[in-house]
This record gives structure tokens, C-alpha cells and sequence, in this order.
């Protein structure tokens, strides 16, 4: 028997509401969530290799240069060069914060947990947990395949 149940849109669905909710808190932070999760990543671990930050997010490198753009032109994020044992390519490079860009991180950062907490009050305590874990495990399993 097939199965004529779409499992993207429904889920593309949710995260464009949840986005809707994000982006509202962060706007007065002049953020999109996409913006604070890139700065919150390479804030956690930077310098990171452009190339690893891609993967992390779910990008590919097209898509990662694209959304850096504004945040380096804003000077939030800093390109540094690589160590010569961890170049993979000529396009390899790593990111980090510059010191305007942790500022911005730790203003938005407040913004971000009012936009989590009403998340996690609309759905639940249990059932954002729950969502995340699933949410996780599809998308390493998908990797996996």
C-alpha cells in the first residue's frame, strides 16, 4: 500500500510559523533567525572552517556565503585563514566573531529565549522536547541514507 501523506509539507509549515515567532523576537535586534543561529554557532565555536559550519547547518556552501554576506558586511563576522593541515579546497576558510559580533550575540541573545520560551509554551515543555529529539534523529538518519 503506498503512502500518499507528504512528510516536508506540513513540516516546511511549522517552520515557517516558527520562524514567524523567532524573527518577531529578533527584529528588534535587527536579526532574522537565521542570522542569530549563524552568529550563535560560530560564537560556540569559532573559528570554525566555512565548510564545517555548512554542514552544521544543513547548507550547502552557496547558501552559507549567501546568508554571511550581510553579517560580514555588518562586521559581526571576520573570515581568518586556515591552518595548511586543514585547507579541504581552495575555498576553504574559517569564521569567527569579531568583537562587535559577540556584542550582538549577547544583545540578541535575551531576544532569542523570549522567542523560545513562547515556543515552549505553545507546544509544551514535553512536546518541544519531543519535537526537537525527533526533528534530530530524522535529519541523521536522513544524512545517514
Amino acid at each position: 500500500m503506498s503512502n500518499d501523506i507528504c512528510s516536508c509539507s506540513p513540516l516546511r509549515r511549522l517552520t515557517r510559523r516558527m520562524t514567524v515567532i523567532y524573527d518577531q523576537h529578533l527584529l528588534a535586534d535587527e536579526l532574522t533567525i537565521t542570522q542569530y543561529s549563524l552568529i550563535s554557532r560560530i560564537g560556540r565555536n569559532g573559528p570554525v572552517a566555512n565548510i564545517e559550519l555548512a554542514v552544521d547547518m544543513g547548507m550547502d556552501r552557496s547558501t552559507l556565503s549567501r546568508a554571511l554576506k550581510p553579517l560580514i558586511a555588518a562586521g559581526w563576522i571576520e573570515t581568518v585563514d586556515l591552518p595548511e593541515d586543514s585547507l579541504q579546497d581552495k575555498r576553504s576558510f574559517a569564521l569567527q566573531l569579531t568583537a562587535a559580533g559577540r556584542k550582538k550575540l549577547d544583545r540578541a541573545r535575551p531576544n532569542w529565549r523570549r522567542a523560545q520560551d513562547e515556543i515552549d509554551r505553545q507546544l509544551g515543555a514535553g512536546l518541544s522536547r519531543e519535537l526537537t529529539a525527533m526533528i534530530n534523529d530524522a535529519y541523521a538518519r536522513l544524512q545517514d541514507a
